[in-house]
């Protein structure tokens, strides 16, 4: 079996490398340098020059400075935007403008519009975007499609990231947020109502990512059609860790499904907010028709309230291989409220406390062989990825992940 996957690995990296040699878009970019004596001093200046395909380079200030007010509206596709020194940070501080998003400004310092689909963000921190709704954010993905957000310091904003979309349209499709740290978002104007990430539309993947701290809401909210959340590191918030509700038109079709995999959840001690630590289901009026898919997570909690809320009439729940941690003497595993249903919940082969009673020997028992897994991997059209970075460890972890294909979990 190792033999076979060390083939397939290699004939997928020859395959992209073929790819990579063909691509005649590449040839043909520009690029464009942004920075104390190049050729714009301004990013949004790049940004109107830029053609499809283009990448904008930004150099980082002298002596840690930001660039300061910067507000960019992309209305353009393929455009890279990165920071000029790999690994390091250029800083952007919102402090005073009005990320209003009344036209012509976007509602974040980096806002990419329906136009500009396949864009990709990387290597910037981004903090202080602020309005008078309580929402800018560091970023925005407005109903476009395939954008990535990569090696982002995200802070201090009322929100982290937020996205918008709708599945009968496509839009605010394959969003990508990968290795970044997104930490202290939120504003006690509007409390509870601003999130880390705030995401919607029709497909989110969250991969690598550190997240943490939300100011006053949940350090993950999604109203997405898919919400995909692997190898992240998620633990402290104000709120809820996960909040996976409903969103008509989007949530009440057919596999609106969650999957949260290989992930650290850790609540913090003394809090005062909610403390139940995953939703999925709804906290509006439509219906969330799909299943969270909850797969070789370690969750660690010391709360008596509920580790997970299945709370649609939809709404279903698979659990395998996880470790779930409470040292209290007695506790709620699950929890069924809105009309979720007792019997759409299941799981075998996990690691429980013996504080959740019978569901421990329940949903216990041997883990379950990789070969029986069987993710919804097509409907966000991921590839499966054996070497992951997971944020915050500074190591690698691999995982030997099962091939495509589409089906439910099935469980021995």
């Amino acid at each position: 079996m190792a033999l076979q996957f060390v083939r397939r690995l290699q004939i997928r990296l020859i395959w992209l490398f073929a790819l990579t040699m063909a691509a005649p878009s590449l040839a043909h970019a520009a690029v464009l340098q942004v920075g104390p004596g190049r050729q714009f001093h301004n990013i949004a200046r790049a940004v109107r020059a830029a053609r499809p395909g283009d990448i904008i380079k930004v150099w980082p200030l002298p002596n840690g400075r930001a660039y300061r007010r910067v507000a960019v509206l992309m209305q353009k596709p393929r455009v890279t935007i990165e920071s000029a020194i790999p690994g390091r940070y250029v800083k952007i501080n919102g402090r005073g403008f009005d990320y209003s998003g009344r036209q012509p400004l976007p509602r974040a310092i980096f806002q990419f519009d329906p136009a500009a689909s396949d864009c990709t963000l990387s290597g910037f921190d981004l903090a202080d975007a602020h309005n008078n709704s309580s929402n800018g954010a560091g970023v925005r993905i407005n109903a476009a499609n395939h954008i990535v957000i990569r090696n982002c310091y995200i802070h201090g904003n009322d929100m982290g990231i937020m996205s918008n979309g709708e599945l009968a349209h496509h839009t605010g499709s394959q969003q990508i947020i990968e290795d970044c740290l997104i930490t202290k978002n939120g504003t006690f104007h509007q409390a509870g109502y601003n999130h880390n990430l705030y995401l919607a539309g029709t497909s989110a993947l969250i991969r690598g990512c550190e997240i943490s701290d939300s100011l006053t809401g949940h350090n993950l909210k999604s109203r997405a059609h898919i919400t995909w959340v692997e190898y992240c590191y998620i633990h402290g918030s104000a709120n809820r860790e996960l909040d996976l509700v409903d969103d008509r038109g989007n949530t009440d079709q057919p596999h609106s499904d969650a999957v949260v995999l290989g992930c650290f959840i850790i609540k913090k001690k003394n809090m005062s907010g909610n403390r139940e630590v995953i939703n999925f289901g709804r906290d509006g009026g439509a219906n969330h028709t799909g299943t969270l898919y909850l797969i070789h997570n370690t969750i660690v909690t010391p709360y008596y309230t509920g580790v997970l809320v299945i709370s649609a009439p939809g709404a279903r729940l698979v659990m395998a291989d996880n470790k779930i941690i409470n040292p209290s003497h007695r506790a709620v595993l699950v929890d069924c409220i809105n009309g979720g249903r007792w019997g759409n919940v299941k799981g075998a082969g996990n690691w429980i406390s013996p504080a959740y009673g019978s569901l421990a020997r329940r949903f216990g028992g041997p883990m379950i062989p990789w070969r029986k897994v069987k993710l919804p991997w097509s409907r966000i059209h991921l590839r499966p990825q054996p070497l992951m970075r997971f944020a915050g460890i500074g190591h690698l972890i691999r995982y030997h992940q099962p091939q495509p294909g589409a089906g439910p979990l099935r469980l021995p």
